[in-house]
């Protein structure tokens, strides 16, 4: 996709070339608006329509618990009513990699599409990707990493690997690189 091109909405698009089922987005309601209950239940429908338009199923989410607070409603619960499927895995606390892992393994047997999003749908999404396309398990990091920045480039998304943070993910089991006790994801 040329410079000029019109950007996908919501920061949209496949993982990698010919991947019709794991995708990455940025958040609901994604603006200026990162200050708690600020985020109103009309602000998050476009970015709900889009991803039904797009046959996403599945939505798993990387926000951290604090940005769950800049929703002004049950967003979680706005989420279970929409999708088959929504699970929220902070990338910064406990196991997220196997939990990101099992919600991407769960979407690709039941072959339904899934769409991971962090805030803008740069980096923690660019980490997810890169994890659930193999980072760690046989594809090399710097190779995850250029799989899913060069396909962001492609089709007009913005992806941001960071090798660090992606090493730390893979090895402790989240970004921060803090290992821990296995806390779960927040399945629905």
């Amino acid at each position: 996709m040329s410079s000029d091109s019109k950007k996908p909405p919501f920061n949209f698009g496949p993982a990698t070339e010919g991947d019709s089922i794991l995708y990455g987005s940025c958040r609901p309601g994604y603006g200026d608006n990162e200050v708690d209950g600020a985020i109103k239940e009309e602000e998050v429908e476009g970015w709900i329509s889009h991803m039904h338009d797009n046959g996403i199923k599945r939505v798993l989410s990387l926000l951290g618990d604090d940005e769950v607070k800049w929703y002004g409603f049950d967003l979680e619960q706005r989420m279970r009513d929409e999708f088959s499927s929504y699970t929220r895995v902070p990338m910064f606390q406990g196991d997220a990699k196997t939990a990101l892992e099992s919600a991407v393994t769960a979407a690709r047997e039941a072959k339904e599409p899934i769409v991971l999003h962090c805030s803008g749908g740069g980096g923690r999404c660019g980490l997810g990707l890169a994890v659930a396309i193999g980072a760690g398990k046989g594809v090399a990091l710097e190779k995850a990493k250029e799989e899913v920045e060069g396909h962001a480039n492609v089709v007009g998304t913005k992806r941001k690997v960071d090798l660090k943070k992606l090493d730390k993910l893979v090895t402790s089991g989240n970004a921060s690189g803090e290992g821990g006790t296995y806390l779960g994801a927040q399945y629905y």
